[in-house]
């Protein structure tokens, strides 16, 4: 049972808690911007990848808990991946390795005291709606916004309205994606009213440094990546980027959970020169909405014999698993990539084991205008990167964390041509200033461009 004289060593020190009750032991950043919210009543940290800071959240979370009779405590993020599979899971973690789960009880929303499972809390609302955190009033009151770069504006409106008790705190986290907003504003012109920290995984031993190495060849000192995901620091301005870092990260955090698959497509990128990849691309697609990306099938120095045979491998794969789909095969078809369309049409007719429709698609083809866009492309590669960026912008694509898809993805420029249309950096381009081929983006893309024969499943 939680006695007064019991806590009373740990009311102002989260840290002697931590180290005391939960088992665990802070990194001298983590303790000073944890003794930091013991007396300060807003705290912002950016903070670059691996630096454990939702360890630092789930700390803070169960010593408030611990600590006041009566707290509450909202915690939210921009999706339900970052708020339940990774703070919650963090905070089951300690939970059940130290006493306190004696005390709090945990499910996938709430952390409870047993005895006060109403009025003593922490729970969990995804940042979806303008409402998550309305409405919480308490004498000691914690909020948590993990990912604060991605949470909209008007959430955080009833959250400084409600900071109007003694013991009252707010602390936003996160990766610093995005030039604007108001987590952007508490290191930037209300930097005076926050406490301020930044992590750089560079100085944290929880990083490897093979780790910060390869992003820093991949992507270079001076990139915006790299400013991010280890440095810890907001993006330079880079309108010319025609994928931004935020709505990457969005993808990488989405995590789509379902078994309801609703089609299953191929993208094919055939490489064209010595150093490039061919890559082979599955998607599937899930009832509801939403597009998950599979690991790539990576080639190097293939014919298109070979290149053929290791899609006709994959389908034949994909249709003993889901038996009921005709797989949508969307490949490259300029250069060499004719002959493996050849090969797998010539396969699609004679193989009776195989079940798929293929459409040849040339990047260099016609533009147009997408149904979600307002600005017209000038080509088919404008198209089909600008289904990518939507798809990522709109929550509806998980991609895999590829650091050279990520590069890809995030490097490529665009410029409006004389008639107002976008149109995207050329690959020559893009290897002339020393970035790589965009292989794994195209072929994404691929996968995910509107197949000829709609994906649906056929009752045998």
């Amino acid at each position: 049972m939680i006695r007064p004289e019991m806590i009373a060593p740990y009311v102002n020190n989260p840290v002697k808690f931590t180290r005391d009750i939960i088992g665990a032991q802070p990194e001298d950043y983590q303790a000073d911007i944890m003794m930091s919210i013991a007396s300060n009543q807003m705290t912002s940290v950016k903070s670059g990848h691996g630096t454990g800071k939702t360890a630092l959240a789930s700390w803070i979370i169960l010593w408030f808990l611990s600590t006041r009779p009566y707290p509450k405590i909202p915690c939210t993020a921009p999706t339900e991946h970052q708020l339940k599979d990774i703070l919650w899971s963090e905070i089951a973690k300690w939970l059940y390795n130290c006493p306190l789960n004696n005390e709090f009880a945990w499910t996938n929303e709430r952390v409870f005291l047993k005895s006060q499972p109403e009025t003593w809390f922490a729970t969990a609302r995804v940042a979806n709606r303008g409402d998550a955190l309305q409405g919480f009033h308490a004498k000691h009151l914690l909020f948590i916004l993990e990912e604060a770069s991605g949470i909209k504006d008007m959430l955080f409106e009833p959250v400084l309205g409600a900071l109007t008790e003694t013991d009252s705190k707010l602390l936003m986290i996160g990766n610093p994606t995005q030039l604007s907003g108001f987590f952007f504003n508490s290191h930037n012109k209300d930097s005076g009213i926050y406490s301020r920290f930044t992590l750089n995984a560079e100085s944290s031993t929880r990083v490897s440094k093979e780790h910060i190495a390869r992003i820093r060849s991949i992507y270079g000192l001076d990139s915006d990546p790299y400013r991010v995901r280890v440095l810890g620091l907001f993006p330079k301005a880079m309108p010319d980027s025609f994928i931004s870092m935020e709505q990457i990260d969005k993808g990488l955090n989405l995590n789509i959970k379902s078994n309801a698959i609703s089609g299953i497509s191929i993208g094919i990128d055939i490489a064209r020169f010595g150093d490039d990849e061919t890559i082979i691309q599955q998607v599937n697609e899930y009832e509801g909405g939403g597009y998950k990306q599979l690991p790539p099938i990576i080639l190097f120095h293939k014919d298109t014999m070979e290149t053929a045979g290791e899609t006709i491998k994959l389908i034949r794969q994909l249709n003993k698993q889901y038996p009921r789909y005709k797989i949508q095969v969307k490949a490259d078809e300029t250069g060499v990539g004719g002959g493996v369309i050849d090969r797998l049409e010539e396969a699609r007719v004679s193989k009776r084991d195989l079940y798929f429709d293929i459409t040849p698609i040339n990047f260099g083809g016609a533009g147009g205008e997408l149904e979600e866009e307002p600005i017209p492309f000038a080509n088919n590669t404008g198209l089909l990167w600008g289904r990518v960026k939507h798809l990522l912008a709109h929550n509806q694509l998980d991609i895999v964390k590829d650091e050279l898809l990520i590069s890809q993805l995030n490097n490529r420029k665009y410029r409006l041509n004389g008639d107002g249309e976008i149109i995207l950096e050329r690959k020559e381009d893009m290897k002339k200033r020393g970035a790589t081929s965009p292989d794994r983006a195209d072929a994404l893309g691929l996968a995910l461009a509107p197949p000829e024969k709609p994906c649906i499943a056929y009752a045998f």
